[in-house]
């Protein structure tokens, strides 16, 4: 069955509310984080994970979307990158290091101890955080309303480093939307990364650079030289 028949098709808008700085680069496409939702409702929430294991298990999945190009080597969602209410960026910290004031809590075996944290184990860190702050982050696409709703009523966090808190959503937003956003907006601005052959016509100052052109966005096979919003 072709996905066009699967799914009930529409230009949409999708936006994410934020409650904290989001961990990512600028670009966030909707469709890698629809893709791990996807996965996560076939095999369960991902406990632990295992070099490789991903990508050898993973099910083929078809996300509720619109396809640019099926069957070709260049194909990918009619799905927007992140478009965000403002451009802020700011650094912080995250920070590991044992807390000496317990030292009397740790067994050395009756012997002289002494706790290491230049290396191993309990070595400090004070290591950068690079973030974005915004009041939201906004996707447009062509897609199933319905079945986007489901992936994304999980999603509570954005970007990395949820478990410190960061990317915290505070509510989903989805709605139709009278145009279709979802590679070109109406004012003739790009949205999101495409081949160089599918500029079309387009007049655009040319930003070329290497990304995915599809999920997963880190996997070798998917990246290729695009232009870029």
């Amino acid at each position: 069955m072709a996905y066009r028949d699967r799914y009930d098709l529409e230009p949409l808008r999708v936006r994410a509310w934020l409650r904290s700085g989001v961990v990512a680069d600028r670009h966030l496409p909707l469709d890698g984080i629809l893709l791990y939702q996807n996965h996560r409702d076939a095999l369960g929430a991902l406990e632990m994970t295992v070099p490789g294991e991903y990508t050898n298990n993973a099910p083929v999945a078809t996300l509720p979307l619109g396809i640019l190009h099926p069957g070709h080597r260049h194909w990918y969602y009619q799905c927007s990158w992140a478009q965000w209410s403002h451009e802020v960026e700011g650094q912080d910290y995250w920070n590991k290091r044992f807390r000496s004031q317990l030292v009397d809590l740790v067994d050395f075996d009756r012997r002289r101890g002494k706790v290491i944290i230049e290396q191993g184990k309990y070595k400090a860190y004070h290591m950068p955080v690079l973030y974005r702050a915004a009041l939201w982050i906004e996707w447009y696409c062509i897609g199933d309303k319905k079945e986007i709703e489901h992936f994304l009523s999980t999603v509570t966090h954005l970007g990395k480093k949820a478990v410190q808190g960061w990317g915290r959503v505070a509510r989903w937003q989805i709605e139709p939307w009278s145009w279709d956003w979802s590679v070109w907006r109406s004012d003739g601005r790009l949205m999101r990364g495409i081949p160089p052959e599918d500029l079309d016509g387009h007049e655009f100052d040319l930003n070329i650079g290497n990304y995915g052109i599809r999920p997963s966005y880190w996997k070798r096979d998917n990246q290729m030289t695009l232009v870029l919003p």
